[in-house]
């Protein structure tokens, strides 16, 4: 393995798209785990609606457990290690961060906060068919998975209440003080 595993975690809307986006830019393999429960919303022949991606991320734990989506992205991760670091960028439970440090003991959090206000404005604008609707609903179930405890665990945070410039500079110190 030569590379290095990031975890990228906080609430919709905090920005961790564009933080994924830099992470491109830099030359980092950027998988998702957002992508896992989009791809099984595909094979149930199911639109990507709010309340779809929602119920179908809730039913593949309560079929599979609770680490289902982080397993079923863990052998992209180990292909992808062999030539670059990785960030995975949406995690929302410490049980996920868990069981991915089974298999990559020196992963580290990087978590994103910004305001509330602020990130109603974002997904409006941002087109995905789960940010449609439901923002206090989805609010409800990422924080009930324990969102809160794995951003504590977070090795760095970038504050993003700012601009979409100030969001690229924390983004690349960020990932200058985690050394990817």
């Amino acid at each position: 393995m030569s590379g290095r595993v990031i975890v990228l975690c906080g609430p919709q809307g905090s920005g961790k798209g564009v933080v994924a986006g830099r992470a491109v830019e830099r030359g980092i393999v950027v998988l998702s785990l957002g992508d896992v429960v989009r791809a099984q919303v595909a094979a149930d022949g199911l639109e990507a609606s709010a309340a779809n991606v929602g119920s179908t991320a809730l039913s593949m734990r309560e079929e599979w457990g609770e680490a289902v989506v982080v397993e079923r992205l863990l052998p992209m991760v180990h292909e992808a290690l062999e030539a670059a670091d990785v960030l995975i960028d949406g995690m929302r439970q410490p049980l996920e961060f868990d069981r991915l440090v089974e298999d990559f003991a020196e992963a580290e959090i990087l978590s994103l906060e910004a305001t509330d206000e602020a990130r109603q404005a974002w997904l409006a604008g941002r087109g995905r068919g789960e940010d449609e609707s439901g923002f206090g609903e989805r609010e409800k179930r990422e924080w009930a998975w324990g969102l809160a405890e794995l951003m504590a665990q977070a090795r760095v945070t970038i504050v993003n209440n700012g601009s979409f410039d100030d969001l690229l500079k924390s983004a690349d110190q960020a990932f200058d003080a985690l050394g990817v």
